[in-house]
């Protein structure tokens, strides 16, 4: 009822907690940024790591073994970026925060982390730039090493072989 919603929020408010701030905050938010940057950042990283994971997939055979050679350093910075979230919060401004937001592997989660505390529209754009180039690049990669790599079972292969056949 409505007493026992009102006592919730002057105890949450004694905590810290107001919410009625945290509603004002939200709304000053740049959302006709934020909504599509976060869609377009979503998308670019979905095709860049599929395009990485069906690269593995069609380049190993039945052997989970040498396909997990392969996750982990397509998995590290998938990793890497969720552990940096409450850096890139905090200091939105550091050559760091703003060359991982660039970054094609963690820029499809960084950036949309930096956009509430709002980045130059400048180093958005870019980061879209770089990311679909990046996403161009990935899945050409891909292509190429599925072209090889399907018609080669039985072989195991290495990250020498694999530069081969992107190569080829």
């Amino acid at each position: 009822n409505a007493a026992q919603s009102e006592e919730m929020l002057q105890e949450m408010a004694a905590k810290g907690f107001d919410i009625h701030q945290i509603i004002k905050d939200a709304a000053s938010l740049n959302w006709a940024l934020i909504i599509p940057a976060f869609i377009i950042f979503f998308l670019g990283g979905y095709f860049i790591y599929a395009s990485l994971f069906a690269a593995v997939g069609s380049a190993v055979g039945e052997d989970m073994g040498e396909a997990q050679q392969f996750m982990l350093p397509i998995s590290i910075p998938v990793i890497a970026a969720f552990i940096m979230i409450p850096a890139v919060i905090d200091n939105n401004d550091s050559f760091f925060v703003k060359f991982v937001s660039m970054f094609p592997l963690t820029s499809p989660i960084l950036m949309p982390a930096r956009l509430p505390s709002g980045p130059p529209i400048w180093e958005v754009i870019l980061s879209i730039v770089i990311l679909i180039a990046s996403v161009v690049f990935f899945i050409w990669m891909a292509g190429r090493i599925y072209r090889v790599g399907i018609f080669m079972h039985g072989k195991k292969i290495s990250a020498k072989e694999l530069y081969k056949w992107i190569r080829y």
